[in-house]
């Protein structure tokens, strides 16, 4: 039975005790201060040496209701597109292409900081000399840091890695250079030059790769639309240098605003280009063809043409030129076909109005493709291939693309069958100036072509300035509505306050988890609770801690919470032996250093107070102390008398309490167990109840030899005494074992040099108490006080 009480109580053992460990807790209230304290401080001084930290914001305007003079508003109404998506800018605008045009803008191939205890200071705008490369040689992403020195010279110290792919490389090398000389080695190539005077202050140059630095930028740059249903987008940059962030956020925002008037303008600009390469052609022929027309009139100086060839000459001028706009169209049309499929070149389409063509369905056609395709570019900085909108998107493209494309076919098939007429009606115009002399033919084709490629001339000129008005009047559907602005910069960090509160909580958690895992770890007796969770066996008393440099502190301090504890004892003793006398009490441990030897003597004490005659006998012959509790010589004794060599009274010596005697130890055996288990020993506690009320018998650990086992067999009761904090958890399951397999009878336990934390009606060293026993307690110096703190475990 026994045995399942003590298993079914086990089941609870990893039961934590929240009323336990708050005053567990409590009792450490200085870690939790000292720590606490110092976590402050810790924050303090790290908020003083961390870079401060700055908040830019700039705002953008997207408004792609506002209109130009471009090709695509002669279509106004037509529903070509839909308002601004949104989501599409905020995606352009944290893209990685118009990130890395904002740092090649502004140039940011070298970073310079200043650096001090714990901390880097950039000096963007306030370097001290200025450095040029000489070439793409420097190692990017490399730490140099150059101290001038007297004089005009530095030094440099590099101790950093380069990473080249997937392959990482130590750089490590100190060098001398000088003000406004190139240095050169075989990982750098640049020259510092002087722009103040220098002190001797450590300065850090990196050389960045900016294709990695926009990636990084991409990531730090916020973007969010003021509000959801808005078309203000906000723009949000954090950084230690509030000119460098605001620098940054307008330079992108600037790029945006080109990058969108630019896709504005593409067809215009298109136009502009296209018209320009075919300029190119029509001046030199015009040039040619006046030249020749001025030579021939200074040599035949009285030609005239009659009426007839007037008139033909008239009508075949009228038929080349709309030849030559047939050809522009045809030209066009194939060049239309063969890049419409391809976003990149039919960025370089012109609109179909510039070349002549005033078919309205051909040009909304072609402004529906091209505004398609922007759409696609925009899209694609954000969206994946399979993006539902990108779909959607895609396939929109393929049908314009599709019926495009048999317009276009139909319009080229009905250019070139005109062509063809007209070139049969200029054979049959031209067969009449046949009969003309050879000087009027020849006069009268060198003034057609200088009429035909001054007309072509004076048109391209007049549709190129159509297309540069346009160009001119289209305005940016993006406007910088609140750019970045340094005194409208924040600056948000360190939060000192912030900082100190953390490092004040952390501090005070560091104690708690130090205490947590101690105890967690911590396989020893902690409490009276374990003892009740671990054994059914009868807890006989907890003995208070001794605060006194005495073994006997209950007769120097009888009023004592020590003296209590022991007082409570012999009442539970008492209780256990209802009132017979002529017992024998076995104190035992498991382990030396539980406080075995002194709880025997002041238990033996505390009875012997009560008027009870009290024999204390000291049966650990192998490692006696009780000699040292009473300062007297160990010479005859147990031993001794065991082995015929002493008499019962020989070996009996008092005390200064009356009722107390003791024996000691005697000469150490070579064969304690014996003498023990033998009938002289039996005979010896025959003797000694017929003079004696109690017995107290000090024996061996148990754990280490079997003497103890040996003496409890003549013992009433049998005490084993575990120390708070010292004894383990698994000693409890022995001291079971042993009542369960019946190696000892009635047995008890004791728990020594107890502490109690808490509040309550206790005895101990911590807390108030209300008994009568603490006025007798030794009042301490502050010293001691303060090193008692420090003491506690």
């Amino acid at each position: 039975m026994q045995s399942n009480s003590v298993q079914d109580i086990s089941v609870g053992e990893d039961e934590i005790d929240l009323k336990e460990l708050f005053y567990k807790l409590l009792s450490q209230w200085h870690w939790f201060v000292i720590f606490g304290i110092l976590g402050i401080v810790l924050g303090f001084l790290f908020s003083r040496v961390s870079q401060p930290v700055y908040d830019a914001k700039s705002v953008i305007l997207v408004d792609e209701n506002k209109k130009g003079m471009g090709v695509e508003n002669l279509f106004e109404g037509m529903e070509l597109g839909n308002g601004p998506n949104m989501q599409n800018h905020v995606g352009i605008l944290n893209s990685y292409t118009l990130n890395l045009q904002a740092l090649n803008n502004l140039n940011w191939r070298t970073s310079l900081y200043k650096k001090n205890f714990m901390k880097k200071t950039d000096l963007y705008k306030a370097s001290p000399f200025k450095l040029t490369e000489n070439g793409n040689k420097n190692l990017e992403g490399v730490e140099l840091v150059i101290t001038p020195m007297e004089g005009n010279s530095y030094t440099i110290e590099v101790d950093d890695k380069f990473v080249d792919g997937s392959t990482e490389y130590d750089v490590e090398f100190e060098a001398t250079g000088e003000f406004g000389v190139p240095f050169k080695n075989e990982y750098f190539d640049f020259t510092i030059e002087k722009l103040a005077e220098l002190h001797t202050e450590k300065y850090s140059i990196n050389f960045n790769n900016l294709e990695v630095l926009a990636l990084d930028y991409v990531e730090k740059v916020g973007v969010n639309l003021v509000d959801k249903n808005s078309e203000l987008i906000q723009l949000a940059l954090q950084g230690s240098n509030s000119q460098r962030i605001v620098d940054y956020l307008n330079e992108l925002s600037n790029v945006y605003l080109q990058f969108g008037l630019r896709k504005k303008n593409q067809i215009s600009l298109n136009t502009v280009k296209f018209i320009d390469n075919q300029l190119d052609g029509i001046v030199d022929s015009l040039k040619i063809a006046g030249q020749e027309f001025s030579d021939f009139r200074s040599k035949n100086k009285s030609i005239d043409l009659s009426h007839e060839a007037e008139l033909v000459l008239d009508k075949v001028a009228d038929i080349e030129k709309e030849q030559s706009t047939l050809d522009f169209r045809i030209a066009y049309f194939k060049d239309l076909l063969n890049y419409m499929g391809n976003a990149e070149q039919m960025e370089k389409i012109a609109a179909p109005s510039f070349v002549g063509i005033a078919d309205a369905g051909l040009n909304a056609q072609v402004v529906k493709l091209a505004e398609l395709y922007g759409e696609q570019t925009k899209l694609s900085f954000v969206a994946k291939d399979k993006n539902p909108t990108l779909i959607i998107l895609n396939k929109e493209i393929k049908n314009v693309i599709k019926s495009l494309e048999e317009n276009v076919r139909n319009l080229l098939t009905h250019a070139e069958t005109e062509s063809r007429t007209l070139k049969k009606r200029k054979d049959n115009i031209t067969i009449r100036l046949a009969g003309l002399p050879e000087t009027k033919q020849e006069m009268i084709n060198i003034k057609r072509r200088f009429d035909l490629n001054n007309e072509i001339y004076t048109f391209l000129l007049k549709k190129r300035a159509e297309a540069s008005i346009q160009t001119a009047s289209n305005i940016s559907d993006v406007q910088i509505i609140d750019p970045a602005r340094v005194r409208t910069t924040k600056k948000i960090g360190p939060k000192t306050m912030l900082l100190m509160v953390i490092g004040g909580f952390l501090g005070g958690l560091l104690p708690l988890v130090i205490i947590l895992l101690k105890d967690f770890f911590n396989d020893s007796i902690k409490s009276k609770d374990d003892l009740e969770r671990g054994t059914t066996l009868p807890i006989m008393g907890e003995i208070a801690r001794n605060n006194y440099k005495q073994e006997m502190a209950i007769v120097s301090h009888p009023r004592s919470g020590l003296a209590e504890s022991y007082r409570g004892l012999r009442t539970n003793l008492h209780y256990k032996f209802k009132g017979d006398l002529k017992k024998v009490i076995g104190v035992h441990s498991m382990i030396p250093g539980e406080g075995k030897t002194f709880t025997a003597s002041n238990l033996a004490t505390i009875i012997a107070m009560d008027n009870k005659k009290v024999l204390l006998v000291a049966c650990d012959l192998r490692k006696p102390r009780l000699h040292d509790v009473f300062e007297v010589p160990n010479r005859a004794g147990l031993s001794t008398y065991l082995v015929g060599q002493s008499s019962f009274n020989e070996i009996i010596n008092r005390t200064q309490l009356e009722c107390l005697q003791f024996v000691n130890s005697g000469a150490i055996p070579p064969n304690p167990a014996e003498l023990l288990g033998g009938k002289e020993f039996e005979e010896f506690l025959i003797e000694a109840k017929k003079q004696y009320d109690y017995i107290v018998l000090d024996n061996a650990p148990v754990t280490l030899v079997t003497d103890g086992v040996l003496t409890s067999k003549f013992a009433d009761s049998n005490l084993f005494v575990l120390r708070q904090g010292y004894s383990k958890q698994n000693q409890i399951k022995f001291i079971n074992q042993l009542s369960q397999k019946g190696d000892m009878d009635e047995v008890g336990i004791i728990l020594n040099d107890t502490v109690h934390k808490g509040y309550g009606n206790s005895y101990g060293s911590y807390g108030y108490g209300n008994g009568y026993y603490d006025e007798d307690h030794t009042q301490r110096s502050f010293k001691e006080k303060l090193l008692g703190i420090f003491s506690r475990n």
